[in-house]
């Protein structure tokens, strides 16, 4: 081509097109011979960088630029289209189009439309496009209209969306309709943009319409509405979410009820518009709330009336300890001291009914000393100070087993602890605990069976599998203690731990009834359990678990 028609030097793959075409075998002929109104306007086009179209003569002849390209997709009308006359480009659209361009080629207007529907053939396939355009008139050198240029816009993308979001918003409206709860949206000034039926059934109000802007200022109790303007203010400011309770007031019953307002922030390109949120009626919770906040100020009072009481008792059970200590153990000593001397100086002369009477009293007077020391025992096991240790259990155990030596002796029994631990207890309570348990399985013994006690120990780490009382997350002791004596029934594993229980009488094991509910004690102020088993005329074994460090 000449390089004189530098009309075509540009404009990228279209402007090659144009050049590399014969134009010579259209009706158009060479480019030497195409008028200037057309050259310019081609110039004009292939350098334009937004999509044209040029429709060009009577038979409206087609050109465009690189920029329109796009729109014709692939596996469609490109490339052969360049030159071609509009009805045979057009064909599926041409009954829409035709009326356009002949308004604009025999009245010279330009026609502009937005958004509009022509649906034409590309990708394979006959797609649904909407177009923004304009169809402007091209005059030739007589100032007759000579083409039609099109700026167009694909838009399709826009009213697809534009769509989904009527569509989305369609949805929420009826979704927000059928909630019972509270859907509203309104701007950063708290005016009311939307409200869902529930909100407006509530208020009273039934078109949406009626409640919008600052209309909700009616409804809210007065005394509340500084909360509403402080919560809002202070969320605009800071573009965060709110959390609100006020009261509102209820159109069929007159009354105010409490709600629950929570609102998020709503942007639109990036910008704070104002809030989306919802509201629960939460009235009745509140009136609970406060009924149990009147009971529970009630149950404290009460419960500091307890303790004041339970002080009492406590210092009655001091006084007591007191009395049993001095006022009791006085007398008490008095009557041992003379009946000892009594059976020194005047048993022979007693007659046999005399000297078994006066026997009696002697064991009745060992029995009450044994009582009342069993009594402070199990009173100072609360009272006293705990001052908490690590101990050696071999040592508590050796200290125990030299007390019980004349009895083990005497019935040739023996105490046995295989492995030995170290652990944190208040050793004098502790000490006690283990005194008690093994003295009973020397004194219950088979009068047949030499007594032989096994005390054993075992680190645990899943306390609660065995008493949920207890934690998973610490380490204890478990000490079980195994003897071969009478043992017991299972219906009183846990009878024998209470004050006074005894499962045989006096005569025929000596005791109080309170060592194991001394033991019991103690296992509680370290924190942790006891239970106990027992099979008759075998056995008993007793087993505590205490945490390892305190």
């Amino acid at each position: 081509m000449n390089k004189k028609f530098h009309f075509l030097d540009d404009g990228g793959e279209m402007g090659r097109l144009m050049r590399e075409k014969d134009w010579s075998l259209t009706p158009l002929g060479p480019p030497e011979s195409w008028p200037q109104s057309l050259r310019t306007t081609l110039n004009i086009l292939l350098n334009c960088p937004f999509p044209m179209f040029l429709f060009w003569g009577k038979k409206l002849k087609g050109f465009y630029n690189d920029a329109y390209r796009p729109s014709l997709g692939t596996d469609g009308k490109h490339p052969f289209i360049l030159g071609l006359n509009g009805k045979e480009s057009w064909p599926e659209i041409w009954d829409e189009i035709n009326p356009l361009l002949t308004a604009v080629t025999e009245k010279g207007e330009t026609i502009k439309m937005e958004n509009q529907l022509i649906p034409f053939y590309r990708n394979g396939r006959i797609e649904d496009i909407y177009w923004t355009f304009s169809y402007s008139p091209v005059k030739d050198e007589s100032g007759n209209v000579a083409g039609v240029l099109t700026v167009c816009t694909d838009t399709t993308e826009a009213v697809l969306a534009e769509r989904r979001l009527r569509e989305s918003e369609r949805r929420f409206r009826e979704l927000a309709n059928l909630s019972p709860v509270w859907i509203w949206i309104t701007d950063n000034d708290i005016n009311i943009e939307y409200a869902n039926k529930a909100l407006l059934d509530y208020v009273g109000i039934k078109k949406e319409s009626d409640f919008t802007g600052q209309v909700w200022v009616d409804v809210v109790h007065p005394h509340d509405l500084e909360i509403v303007y402080a919560g809002f203010g202070k969320a605009v400011e800071q573009q965060t979410g709110f959390a609100l309770e006020y009261r509102v007031i209820n159109y069929a019953t007159s009354k105010f009820e409490w709600f629950k307002v929570l609102g998020v922030p709503k942007f639109e390109e990036g910008k704070m518009v104002g809030f989306i949120g919802t509201a629960m009626n939460i009235d009745k919770q509140k009136s609970f709330a406060d009924q149990l906040k009147e009971e529970v100020s009630s149950r404290t009072k009460q419960l500091a009336d307890s303790n004041l009481k339970l002080e009492e008792m406590n210092k009655e059970l001091q006084s007591f300890a007191y009395i049993s200590s001095h006022d009791l153990q006085e007398p008490l000593r008095k009557i041992q001291m003379f009946s000892e001397v009594l059976m020194e100086k005047e048993y022979d002369k007693l007659s046999s009914s005399g000297k078994t009477k006066f026997e009696k009293i002697q064991s009745a007077a060992y029995r009450m000393q044994s009582l009342i020391n069993d009594l402070l025992s199990y009173s100072r096991a609360d009272t006293e100070k705990r001052v908490f240790e690590t101990i050696d259990l071999k040592n508590l155990v050796d200290d125990v087993k030299n007390d019980l030596g004349e009895e083990l002796s005497k019935k040739g029994g023996t105490i046995t602890l295989k492995n030995s631990i170290e652990i944190e207890v208040v050793k004098f309570q502790f000490r006690q605990l283990m005194y008690n348990l093994l003295s009973n399985s020397i004194k219950y013994s088979r009068s047949d069976v030499a007594p032989v006690v096994t005390v054993e120990t075992e680190i645990i780490t899943n306390a609660k599998s065995i008493d949920e009382n207890l934690l998973n997350n610490k380490e204890y002791v478990q000490i079980t203690i195994t003897d071969n004596g009478i043992g017991f029934e299972e219906q009183f594993s846990k009878k024998i731990f209470e004050v006074f229980q005894r499962l045989h009488s006096k005569q025929e094991y000596v005791g109080t009834g309170i060592g194991l509910a001394i033991v019991k004690k103690i296992v509680q102020n370290h924190l942790g359990s006891i239970s106990a088993e027992g099979i008759p005329g075998e056995g008993s074994v007793f087993k505590i678990l205490v945490p390892k460090n305190q």
